[in-house]
């Protein structure tokens, strides 16, 4: 068992003057620093894109912001961006139907009754923990993020009411650092809050001078900025288990605040900071880069095709005139007069130039773009997947149907279960273990590592390749029975109906143990024997009967009649007289 969540009165019976703050301080600025090399193409991609999201040098919260539709016309790539966030939470974390499994390395061990109802147990508790939580709402805001910026990020928190909690973030809201295995280890971000937010999260305590004072002028829809870091503990005794010696740190600080001043320091058993990255430039970068990345040249294209669609078809239907010195008040309502010289040659108002708008052409080139970013945010591809949820579509039809897309978005979701789906489950593991509301793991497996399996639709629709591999194998081996018999030897039947029940995501609770398969075999041929036997004796019974009506005729039967019993004296007879 690992050691109880810590309590805000054990945060604040610290000496938080004794923490020194510079170091801190020091590497909140450092990140600001390397991230401010981002935000130039971060407000790109917010504009042209996303407008919705990323927060960019915003004063204070509800500012207000305007979406600039001049830039945006053409909201197709917000659209794409929409449909891959929903169908990645449809396909990867679903939060209508199971989507992953706990489990051991232990096949066997794993089949055992206990264990097999222990990890079932815990599965139903994490999913219910989850849909009562507000993960699912962040997990789709933090694929948008991850989509539009190439980089997303979510903070899990224990909640006394829903057991755990989500808090998502925007590009320019947050900062990050790697570790030397370039896994996101350090996060910080300055943020806003009002001093009655401050006070109720903190503490009156806690708080600086100024928000004490403004808390007790009623001044309490003042904001406040704050400094928040969470790193790796550095001067962390391994063996100790309490909260200062966790493998995480954190401090939350108001900016401006005197340096000895804290709002809280606190610990973490994991990082409880879910980022993940599209993909990587180079081992050492800490931010990654999307398709959002890609197809910002696609966009801009589109935005401009776009417009000068729109200007073609309006100077068409209203084009630029040219008038004659003689021509006075131009009226261009339907039925207006407009006077003109009889005197003056060719008098009169006339388009300046003739406009031939080739609107079909512009089409298919727009059409073209589309497709290109349909391609970047493999957008057939996960709406093939919500297409489930509407129309019954299997994981299997998916693979058929988009295997190439598949293939291809491989890498990007096995970065995503990495990345998001492993660290959320083992967080929720452990919050929900430390809370007491999961089961008593069986002694068997005290101590073991418990494993992930992802058995979403597009986890399923990637095995659905490999299945269809395995099925065209065993076809191929039955069809070559024919000619050879015993090559139906090279089949295990019950190992390779157990690997396509796994594959296939199949429960466990229906998919019988090796000891369970041979104990109904055993019951089968048992039953099988009992059954031989029984008609066994019925035959024995019905030919004693035959026998014994037989040898009662024989008994009764006259002499010297030709009968059955004469045949035998006389072959008596001859036996004797030899």
């Amino acid at each position: 068992m690992t050691e109880s969540p810590i309590t805000q009165q054990q945060i604040n019976s610290v000496n938080k003057s004794d923490v020194n703050r510079e170091p801190f301080q020091k590497r909140i600025n450092n990140l600001t620093a390397e991230q401010m090399k981002l935000i130039p193409t971060w407000k790109e991609l917010s504009k042209f894109q996303n407008p919705t999201r990323g927060s960019f040098f915003t004063p204070t919260p509800n500012s207000g912001s305007k979406v600039n539709h001049i830039s945006l016309i053409d909201s197709y790539a917000r659209r794409c961006i929409r449909d891959f966030s929903a169908g990645m939470l449809s396909g990867l974390t679903s939060p209508s139907r199971p989507w992953f499994r706990l489990g051991i390395d232990d096949q066997d061990l794993q089949k055992y009754g206990p264990v097999k109802q222990y990890l079932d147990d815990c599965q139903v508790m994490l999913r219910s923990v989850f849909s009562r939580s507000n993960i699912y709402d962040c997990l789709y805001i933090l694929y948008e993020e991850l989509a539009t910026f190439g980089t997303g990020a979510m903070f899990l928190l224990e909640d006394y009411q829903d057991v755990i909690r989500a808090r998502s973030f925007t590009a320019g809201e947050y900062m990050l650092a790697t570790g030397p295995d370039n896994r996101v280890n350090t996060f910080g971000r300055k943020y806003w809050m009002t001093v009655s937010m401050l006070v109720k999260e903190f503490g009156l305590e806690s708080c600086s001078q100024n928000v004490r004072q403004k808390f007790k002028n009623h001044d309490t829809e003042n904001w406040v900025k704050i400094n928040h870091l969470i790193e790796v503990n550095d001067n962390r005794i391994p063996e100790y288990k309490d909260w200062k010696n966790m493998e995480y740190r954190a401090v939350y600080f108001e900016e401006g605040s005197k340096p000895g001043e804290y709002l809280r320091l606190e610990g973490f058993e994991e990082f409880p900071i879910l980022a993940p990255r599209w993909s990587l430039t180079t081992t050492a970068d800490t931010y990654g880069k999307s398709a959002g990345w890609d197809a910002l040249g696609d966009v801009k294209q589109l935005q401009k095709e776009q417009s000068d669609k729109l200007l073609g078809i309006a100077k068409t239907i209203n084009p630029p005139m040219q008038a004659d010195a003689s021509v006075q008040n131009v009226n261009t309502l339907p039925g207006g007069l407009t006077r003109s010289s009889a005197m003056t040659p060719n008098a009169g108002i006339r388009p300046a130039y003739q406009v031939n708008l080739d609107l079909n052409s512009i089409r298919e080139d727009i059409k073209e773009i589309k497709m290109a970013l349909s391609d970047a945010y493999y957008r057939d591809l996960f709406k093939g997947i919500m297409d489930i949820e509407r129309t019954g579509v299997t994981a299997t039809e998916i693979a058929e149907k988009k295997a190439e897309q598949l293939n291809m978005a491989s890498p990007l979701i096995l970065r995503i279960t990495n990345e998001v789906g492993n660290p959320l489950i083992s967080n929720a593991y452990r919050i929900c273990n430390n809370l007491g509301i999961l089961p008593i793991p069986p002694k068997e497996i005290e101590g073991m590592d418990i494993k992930i399996q992802y058995i979403g639709v597009l986890a399923q629709a990637q095995k659905m390749i490999g299945i269809s591999s395995l099925m065209q194998w065993k076809q191929s081996v039955e069809t070559s029975v024919g000619i050879n018999p015993e090559c139906i030897d090279i089949i295990e039947y019950d190992e390779l109906d157990a690997e396509s029940a796994d594959m296939l995501g199949v429960s466990a609770k229906v998919v019988a143990s090796p000891e369970r398969i041979v104990q109904k075999r055993q019951q089968r041929a048992e039953a099988n024997a009992e059954a031989a036997k029984m008609q066994k004796m019925q035959l024995a019974a019905e030919m004693a009967g035959k026998m014994s009506g037989a040898v009662k005729n024989m008994a009764t039967a006259p002499t010297g009649t030709g009968s059955a019993l004469d045949k035998i004296t006389e072959k008596m007879a001859e036996q004797q007289g030899k």
